[in-house]
């Protein structure tokens, strides 16, 4: 078997599939009965018909690439850096694509010191020229100190989700310590990355 490069599109999103695991049906998850981290629902949106608990490694791979990887379009995202792809795709497969970019649009709109930096932008959620115009923008202006910032600020935005969907909903609770865990356990493969350990 080849070995896949941990900083490309696939060796991001296979990494992501390592978290989720296998089939699971617990009844105090909202998305019911899940493969490799993919719910029932989101299977059916891409049309797979069959039991969930059949659903192939390899189909779940596409799922990922094509309703979270290309509607992010985190191609785009990895070509400014690979890191805050990893974050996106992290925080918008757990969390929501939505969820995920309209919080990099609110850490957008408060770095840009009013408008200095690049024009506001609307936090809708959605990823379009207006998203990818600002974030290029605040790393040409801010570099990889800034970056690094923005990721952290995605971060802790990412791990407030978690708490506020938990104080919403006890049964949530359930979950709350491994979510903040898989946020947690990537932070040494950052550091890494970043060149921080000596």
């Amino acid at each position: 078997m080849t070995m896949v490069d941990r900083w490309s599109r696939e060796g991001i999103i296979r990494a992501k599939v390592n978290i989720e695991a296998g089939y699971v049906n617990n009844p105090k998850d909202l998305g019911k009965a899940t493969n490799h981290g993919v719910t029932e629902l989101t299977a059916r949106e891409y049309g797979y018909k069959g039991d969930m608990r059949d659903l192939s490694l390899e189909i779940a791979l596409d799922i990922y690439n094509k309703l979270w990887w290309q509607r992010m379009r985190l191609d785009q995202i990895m070509k400014m850096n690979v890191l805050l792809a990893d974050r996106m795709f992290d925080f918008g497969i757990n969390a929501g694509r939505g969820n995920c970019i309209k919080s990099l649009q609110r850490i957008l709109n408060v770095l840009n010191r009013q408008g200095k930096l690049y024009d506001d932008i609307d936090a809708d959620g959605g990823i379009g020229p207006r998203t990818l115009t600002a974030l290029d923008g605040f790393i040409k202006a801010r570099g990889e100190e800034g970056l690094n910032r923005l990721m952290f600020a995605l971060t802790c935005h990412q791990v407030a989700y978690y708490t506020e969907i938990s104080e919403e909903r006890e049964d949530n609770e359930e979950f709350t310590y491994g979510w903040y865990g898989r946020v947690y356990q990537e932070m040494p493969d950052y550091v890494a990355k970043l060149g921080m350990c000596k």
